[in-house]
């Protein structure tokens, strides 16, 4: 039977789960002295743990072009999200007023299941460099404007299921993407950055995750050894903006992004991303939000704000790698924005970790995989 027949099966489930989802709030914004917390990034550990981050925002809720600290926070769960650990940077980064200044934003994970391994990935922005940037483009006036700075790549590795992290390390020149102006200042076309939310573990082991080019595509990097080195991988795709890549059952590559107009852009590549053919898919809608794909065994699973704005947040599934998806579950029929998935330890639980309404609170919520699976009986 096809999705596309089982509607009125929906609806009936949809009518019985609708926004009843009991969320538990992991951050708010004021708490500890930051004005915003924003951008959710969550996983399952290899142990079976849950990870979740987001960005600190300490002044203000503007992205990472502006002017504020920034810092990636961390809280884990060992009994599936019941309970939370208190919040904890992943890195400090230095903040010295007329000094070194950094800030880190943007978090997202790839877990390695064979090495035992999770990363964490965000976008690093210096200040100092910024400014020095202004004065030699002879613009003091502009000394904080966005346009004379470029987003640099870290990441931080944790052996321990999240509790402890390394050092930051940068990725930038390793992850390069041949033809975008990596590296270049955003007002000469380098707006350049990694995804926030999750990236994947392939099959045969590698790790992907994805690029994003704004005003031009989408392109893949990864690893093929474990973490111990980055690459980028295949060409890049034309069009998108925020995106998620996930591996088809058949071995190819699809990304599922962002692009505004109502309606989501698929790119899918059959040969490891050298080429690429792309389509709308308008039945999943976009309101220009950041969303996630996942795969748990043959189905897909979606995350995104279903409607014309940022509110109504559904997970939808797929069990036809995509070209088709149920009507979904309303997991917070307010305001929402930005998603994350993860499969936990049980097997039998989804939990999503997505910003709330205004973004005052980043939310936690579990979801029994029983509720997904009856929408295809």
């Amino acid at each position: 039977m096809t999705i596309r027949c089982l509607v009125a099966a929906c609806v009936v489930v949809l009518s019985a789960v609708a926004g009843a989802y009991e969320k538990k709030v992991l951050w708010k914004s004021g708490d500890n002295g930051v004005k915003i917390y924003r951008i959710p990034a969550l996983c399952t550990a290899p142990n079976g743990d849950l990870v979740a981050a987001c960005d600190a925002r300490t002044w203000n809720g503007g992205d990472l072009c502006v002017y504020q600290p920034i810092n990636i926070t961390v809280r884990r769960s060992t009994d599936g999200g019941k309970t939370w650990t208190a919040p904890a940077n992943s890195w400090t980064w230095d903040w010295k007023e007329n000094g070194s200044r950094w800030s880190g934003s943007d978090p997202s994970f790839v877990v390695d299941v064979v090495a035992k391994k999770i990363f964490l990935f965000y976008n690093v922005w210096e200040w100092e460099q910024v400014e020095a940037n202004a004065r030699a483009a002879g613009d003091e006036k502009g000394l904080r404007a966005r346009r004379h700075g470029v987003y640099r790549f870290f990441v931080q590795e944790s052996s321990n299921n999240g509790k402890s992290w390394s050092k930051p390390r940068e990725i930038s020149k390793d992850i390069a993407i041949e033809g975008w102006p990596c590296g270049a200042e955003e007002g000469k076309g380098g707006f350049i950055f990694i995804t926030s939310g999750s990236g994947t573990q392939l099959k045969d082991g590698t790790l992907l995750h994805t690029l994003v080019h704004v005003g031009d595509g989408n392109a893949l990097f990864g690893s093929p050894d474990h973490g111990k080195t980055w690459k980028p991988y295949g060409k890049p795709a034309k069009g998108g903006d925020e995106c998620k890549v996930v591996e088809l059952t058949n071995g190819d590559w699809m990304i599922n992004s962002r692009c505004g107009g109502s309606k989501r852009l698929i790119h899918v590549s059959k040969d490891k991303g050298e080429t690429w053919t792309s389509h709308h898919d308008t039945t999943l809608v976009d309101p220009g939000c950041n969303a996630q794909i996942l795969r748990v065994g043959k189905a897909l699973l979606f995350s995104n704000c279903n409607a014309g704005g940022r509110k109504n947040l559904y997970l939808r599934a797929s069990i036809d790698d995509g070209k088709t998806w149920s009507e979904g579950l309303s997991i917070e029929p307010q305001g929402a924005a930005y998603s994350d998935i993860t499969l936990l330890k049980d097997g039998k639980t989804v939990g999503c970790l997505y910003e709330g309404a205004g973004y005052a609170t980043i939310n936690f919520v579990t979801i029994p995989l029983a509720d997904v699976k009856a929408q295809f009986k």
